[in-house]
């Protein structure tokens, strides 16, 4: 291919595949050096970065919607799923990753406004598209009044229309956190993380195993929550 060719193609490739190229390659690099679980930095834990929690969470985000599917006709699954492929992206942008401890509501603007910025190059029905999937994570969210106007309509609408696949995004994400302290102590038992990761989350799965059908029934079963609350005392 000469030099004109390939400059046409390459011209050609991001008119009619706008922002598609950029997109795809960030989500391959952004991730680099942004690490997860920073509080509880210890020898012998295994480093996680945001990367490998991505992919990780959203292949749990499949099993999770496999055993509730039964308790929900019409879940929007592709939502959640997409949803987890996107969550972080902006944490990416920004290369950090705040601990839920010490995250304030600012954090989660700053990282929906670089997501923004990277996605929205996309063609306008693709963005709205991916911008709903990220913006799942907050649709439950007390106060939302610190996001934009627009942002605000939009988490309104998941609110009041993805309703269960909010709920699923936070049980799956809360999952998570558990499975992740639960290989630690796996390797390295006097480790402090569980105990802490427990006390912390489980009020959250108790509310969740009220609120979403299928939950109790088949992830947060009595006998998985009275083992976690007997960690959580210790």
């Amino acid at each position: 291919m000469n030099e004109i060719a390939q400059q046409n193609l390459l011209k050609k490739t991001d008119q009619i595949w706008r922002g598609v190229s950029d997109v795809w390659f960030t989500a391959q690099t952004v991730f680099e050096g942004v690490y997860r679980w920073g509080r509880f930095e210890q020898i012998g834990m295994r480093s996680q970065d945001d990367l490998q929690h991505s992919y990780s969470v959203t292949v749990l985000a499949m099993i999770f919607l496999e055993k509730i599917s039964p308790y929900h006709t019409e879940l929007d699954q592709k939502l959640v799923l997409q949803s987890f492929l996107v969550h972080d992206h902006g944490e990416g942008e920004l290369k950090r990753d705040f601990c839920i401890n010490v995250k304030k509501p600012i954090h989660d603007v700053e990282e929906y406004i670089a997501f923004c910025k990277r996605y929205s190059q996309l063609e306008s029905s693709v963005f709205s598209a991916l911008e709903k999937a990220y913006l799942l994570q907050h649709a439950g969210l007390k106060d939302n009044s610190i996001f934009p106007e627009n942002t605000q309509n939009i988490l309104n609408y998941l609110l009041q229309n993805k309703y269960y696949e909010s709920l699923c995004f936070k049980a799956i994400e809360v999952w998570d956190y558990l499975l992740y302290a639960l290989e630690q102590n796996r390797n390295i038992p006097d480790l402090i993380i569980l105990p802490e990761v427990a006390r912390n989350q489980i009020p959250v799965m108790d509310y969740l195993a009220q609120k979403l059908p299928g939950f109790k029934e088949e992830i947060w079963t009595p006998e998985i929550s009275h083992l976690f609350h007997e960690v959580k005392l210790k």
